[in-house]
């Protein structure tokens, strides 16, 4: 077994899984039936109606809400994503911030810098 699988280039691991299927196995990633967004896409709107400034996320989040309180299935946040871009409902960007007009000179002050500047940081290490 150990030769053939080598021969092959696949795992002894996958071969034996393969074997100890039974008759009755079949590949659930093909046998799906996909379902249909209307439902989602009703169920977002309502979120939505309230405020309008909900992202993708916070509808998500919303919809997943509401299902598990009904034990219903969870939305993925992909899924949501690309239901609410086919209904035009994303929130336009954010724009971007401009950047600072001050020159950075390669040295981050802090907390420590400024009290060492000062001359009160050495004292503070004698008192632990």
């Amino acid at each position: 077994m150990k030769t053939v699988c080598r021969v092959l280039g696949c795992a002894r691991s996958h071969v034996h899984a393969l074997d100890q299927r039974g008759d009755d196995w079949h590949d659930g990633r093909t046998c799906r039936t996909p379902r249909g967004d209307t439902q989602l896409l009703s169920e977002i709107r309502e979120q939505i109606a309230d405020l309008p400034s909900y992202g993708y996320r916070r509808a998500c989040a919303q919809v997943n809400r509401q299902r598990a309180a009904q034990d219903g299935a969870r939305v993925n946040p992909k899924r949501a994503y690309r239901v609410m871009a086919e209904a035009g409902l994303l929130l336009p960007k954010a724009p971007r911030r401009r950047q600072s007009s001050r020159v950075h000179e390669g040295h981050l002050w802090g907390w420590r810098d400024a009290v060492d500047a000062q001359g009160a940081f050495d004292g503070l290490l004698d008192h632990r």
